[in-house]
């Protein structure tokens, strides 16, 4: 069994999970991966805004790529939180999994006020008989040669500042963002370089215009990607625009991807629409040298067959909280 809230499936997520996975399949047991919806520092501190760094549905896919026999999100309450880690153990572990091995990170807290630990697990481990096995954490070398701790939270400090390529480092793969396209003021169309306007509830990057990638239903391509309130034209309000080289067909309403590959630069209050349009045509040609050799890939989705193999038995209903 593997407990988390697993946002991001980071790099160490990965390492947990993949070891959990193993283990069960050493010892012919299934694999039971918990994880919570809505995050519990949603209920715990409400007056703190808290944009995840994935939707549900985009956790899921990640948490499906381990293949667990049994994925369950417990939805977050008051009720849950006050749980205590005693009854947790006993009701949860023992009851209702009937755990025989544990694998979490070394900081890993549950019940009521996080007073279970993994010594708590441990000391328990002759009475309910499971194995408790403690991953190291994780580390990673940013783009400045720091050694760091891998973490959700440094993950989003890292993509708060515009550090997309360190984010990457960190996760072990692009930071996405999945929303949904909806119609804009036009400006770009009119200038020659149409965009698609973004809606999604994950965390925004830096402002600023970033190399990435659109993926539209199975296909990918490069895109332009700023991030801002449109100086030019005097904005107020903080969107997501992607120009998406080699695309022309509309899908207002449709949910796209959007991955963050790299920080090109600030956003700029221009003369006008004649000097934006020739930054923006300079910004595409570096994309497209940035860009030009990196592999297309398909989106993996929930209900797919990501592995070939049988889907996870789930309990609970996953929700996108939208």
């Amino acid at each position: 069994m593997c407990i988390g809230n697993f946002d991001g499936v980071h790099l160490g997520h990965q390492q947990m999970l993949s070891a959990g996975r193993k283990l069960a399949r050493q010892r012919k047991l299934q694999f039971v991966v918990i994880t919570f919806n809505p995050h519990p520092m949603r209920i715990l501190k409400p007056h703190q805004p808290r944009p995840p760094l994935m939707t549900t549905t985009q956790r899921l896919e990640g948490l499906m790529q381990y293949e667990p026999d049994v994925l369950w999100m417990v939805k977050t309450d008051q009720a849950f939180l006050n749980i205590t880690a005693e009854d947790f153990m006993r009701n949860i572990m023992v009851d209702t999994i009937r755990t025989k091995v544990v694998v979490e990170g070394s900081n890993f807290t549950f019940g009521k006020g996080a007073r279970g630990t993994v010594d708590t697990l441990r000391n328990q481990a002759s009475q309910h008989g499971w194995k408790v096995v403690v991953i190291p954490t994780q580390q990673a070398v940013l783009q400045d040669l720091s050694l760091v701790d891998v973490s959700s939270s440094l993950i989003r400090w890292l993509i708060s500042h515009g550090r997309v390529t360190d984010a990457h480092r960190l996760l072990g793969h692009a930071y996405t963002l999945r929303g949904t396209v909806a119609h804009g003021a036009g400006r770009g169309k009119i200038m020659g370089y149409p965009t698609l306007n973004i809606q999604s509830e994950q965390l925004l990057p830096a402002h600023g215009v970033y190399a990435g990638k659109a993926i539209i239903g199975e296909q990918s391509y490069p895109a332009a990607i700023s991030v801002g309130n449109n100086p030019t034209f005097n904005g107020t309000e903080t969107t997501v625009e992607a120009f998406v080289l080699d695309f022309s067909d509309t899908v207002y309403e449709k949910q796209v991807d959007i991955e963050f590959f790299s920080w090109l630069r600030d956003q700029h209050k221009f003369s006008g629409p004649a000097a934006l349009t020739a930054q923006i045509q300079r910004d595409v040609e570096q994309i497209r040298r940035c860009l030009k050799d990196r592999p297309h890939r398909r989106k993996a989705t929930v209900g797919s067959t990501i592995t070939g193999k049988k889907q996870p038995h789930s309990i609970g209903k996953a929700q996108d909280g939208r």
